[in-house]
C-alpha cells in the first residue's frame, strides 16, 4: 500500500480503484472498494490534513456507482453530498443522504455505504482516539468506551447541524490559505477542539444525555424555566409578558441570559421551535390533505404572509414545497 501518512495537503485524481481505497484507508481506516469500474473510475479528492487531532477535511468524488464495506474504522466519517447521493446500511436501517441529509459513520459493527456515481461530497474524518480526547475534557472524565452517533445529519431540522456544516464549506473554500500558514499546529489545536466539540453537542449519540445534564446544570434556574415553559406552551399565543412572569426578572436581564446561553433572544429561539415542528409534520409524508394554514395556525402563527417568509428564511423553501416534495 502506498503511504500517504505523512502528506498534509492531500489532492489526488486516478482511474484505479486500487489507489483510491489505499488513499482513502490512509484517512478514513481500512475498508473495501467494490465496483465494477475498477479501472475507469474518475476518483478526485482535495483535502487537508490538521496537525493537531489529525482530522481530516477535504471534498471526494468516484465518478462511478461504488460500494464501501466497513468494519471497525477507529475513525468518524461524516459527509454532506454537494450533489448527487449516497446512503447507508447498517443493523438493518437504511439512512439515504443528500444535500440535506449528512452521514456520520461510526466505528461501530458491519456497515455498507452506497455512493452514486454523480455524487460529489464534503467530508470529515476524526480518529476515535481524538474524538474521546476532547469528549473526556467536556465530561471531566476518562472515556474509553466507543462514542455511538445517530447517522442522519438533518440539516433542516437542527440549525446547529446546518451551522456546522457551513463551517466545513467555509473552511473548503480557504483551505489553500491553511496549507502553509505558519501557525497552523496552534490555530488547528483550537479549530479542530472546536468542530468536534460542536458535533458532540449537536449530533445526536450515545453520550448526549450526560452532555445534556451537564450543561443544564450550568444553566440558571430561571432560563431553564423559561426554555420549558415556552416548548410545553408553543401550541398557545404567548407574549414576552407572560415568558416575564415565568422568568421572575427584568426584561434586560432575561434577554442578555437567553443569549448568552442560546444565542438567540427567547422569542425567536419560540419561533424557531415552533418552525421546526411545522417542518416536521410538512416533511412526515403521512397525511398528504393536512392544510398548511391550519399546521401555522395550530404552532402559533396567526399571519400566513409572516409565517411563509419566516419559513423560507429558517429552511430555504416554501412550506409547499417541503410538502410536495415528501408526499
Amino acid at each position: 500500500m502506498q503511504s500517504f501518512s505523512q502528506h498534509s495537503d492531500l489532492k489526488h485524481n486516478t482511474k484505479q480503484a486500487d489507489f483510491a481505497q489505499n488513499l482513502m484507508s490512509s484517512i478514513c481506516g481500512d475498508h473495501r472498494l467494490e465496483t465494477t469500474y475498477r479501472n475507469t473510475l474518475d476518483f478526485q479528492y482535495d483535502g487537508l490534513r490538521l496537525p493537531n487531532k489529525h482530522m481530516t477535511i477535504g471534498c471526494i468524488q468516484y465518478g462511478a456507482n461504488v460500494a464501501i464495506n466497513i468494519s471497525q474504522l477507529k475513525a468518524y466519517s461524516i459527509s454532506l453530498p454537494l450533489n448527487g447521493k449516497q446512503s447507508l446500511n447498517i443493523r438493518g436501517e437504511h439512512y439515504q443522504s443528500d444535500q440535506s441529509n449528512g452521514l456520520i459513520v461510526s466505528n461501530n459493527d458491519f456497515q455498507d455505504l452506497f455512493i452514486d456515481k454523480d455524487c460529489k461530497k464534503l467530508q470529515v474524518v476524526i480518529p476515535e482516539q481524538s474524538m474521546q480526547l476532547v469528549l473526556s475534557d467536556l465530561l471531566n472524565h476518562p472515556v474509553h468506551e466507543s462514542i455511538i452517533f445517530n447517522p442522519n445529519m438533518d440539516l433542516a431540522l437542527d440549525q446547529m447541524i446546518g451551522a456546522w456544516w457551513s463551517n466545513i464549506q467555509n473552511f473548503m473554500l480557504v483551505k489553500s490559505q491553511y496549507t502553509d500558514f505558519y501557525g497552523l499546529r496552534m490555530f488547528s489545536e483550537d479549530y479542530e477542539n472546536f468542530l468536534i466539540k460542536a458535533l458532540l453537542l449537536s449530533q445526536e449519540n450515545n453520550f448526549s444525555e450526560a452532555l445534556r445534564n451537564l450543561s443544564s446544570q450550568e444553566v440558571p434556574l430561571f432560563i431553564r424555566n423559561v426554555k420549558k415553559f415556552m416548548i410545553d406552551h408553543a401550541h398557545e399565543m404567548l407574549s414576552i409578558e407572560m415568558i416575564l412572569r415565568v422568568a421572575g426578572v427584568s426584561k434586560s436581564k432575561l434577554y442578555d441570559q437567553f443569549q448568552y446561553y442560546y444565542g438567540m433572544s427567547p422569542l425567536v429561539f419560540l419561533k424557531k421551535h415552533r418552525l421546526q415542528k411545522v417542518y416536521k409534520i410538512l416533511s412526515s409524508g403521512q397525511q398528504q390533505d393536512i392544510s398548511i394554514s391550519k399546521v401555522a395556525y395550530d404552532w402559533g402563527f396567526s399571519h400566513l404572509s409572516r409565517f411563509s417568509q419566516e419559513y423560507r428564511e429558517e429552511f430555504g423553501e416554501n412550506p409547499s414545497e417541503t410538502k410536495a416534495k415528501f408526499q
